[in-house]
């Protein structure tokens, strides 16, 4: 069979389309798989203060100063909020991420009782 024979074949397929209703069966379908909207979204717990710090200084090799802190942090695209709370702790050396971690609970704990 020639290649225009056999294109000419395959257009004589009959097309099925689809309503809106079924592509938007679909849709959500493949959003709820993917996890992306609804209540699977809303469901989510948000990570940990201590997750978010392991992330934020990953790769950190320590002894670190409390603007190394903030700078491996930037360097790793942590969020904001956690820029500021590294910014916040008492100026000195951090020798673990253990460390950092007590302070930042201390920290956290000492503007709770402030309010």
């Amino acid at each position: 069979m020639l290649a225009w024979q056999a294109m000419k074949k395959a257009r004589k397929k009959p097309v099925a389309c689809l309503t809106s209703l079924q592509m938007n069966d679909d849709m959500t379908r493949a959003r709820s798989i993917a996890g992306e909207g609804g209540s699977e979204a809303r469901a989510k717990p948000l990570p940990s203060l201590a997750s978010l710090v392991r992330q934020a200084l990953q790769g950190a090799v320590y002894p670190l100063s409390t603007e190394q802190l903030s700078c491996v942090a930037r360097e790793n695209a942590a969020p904001a909020e956690l820029l500021s709370l590294l910014g916040a702790l008492p100026r000195g050396e951090f020798r673990s991420i253990d460390a950092v971690e007590f302070a930042l609970e201390a920290e956290a704990q000492e503007r709770s009782r402030d309010r």
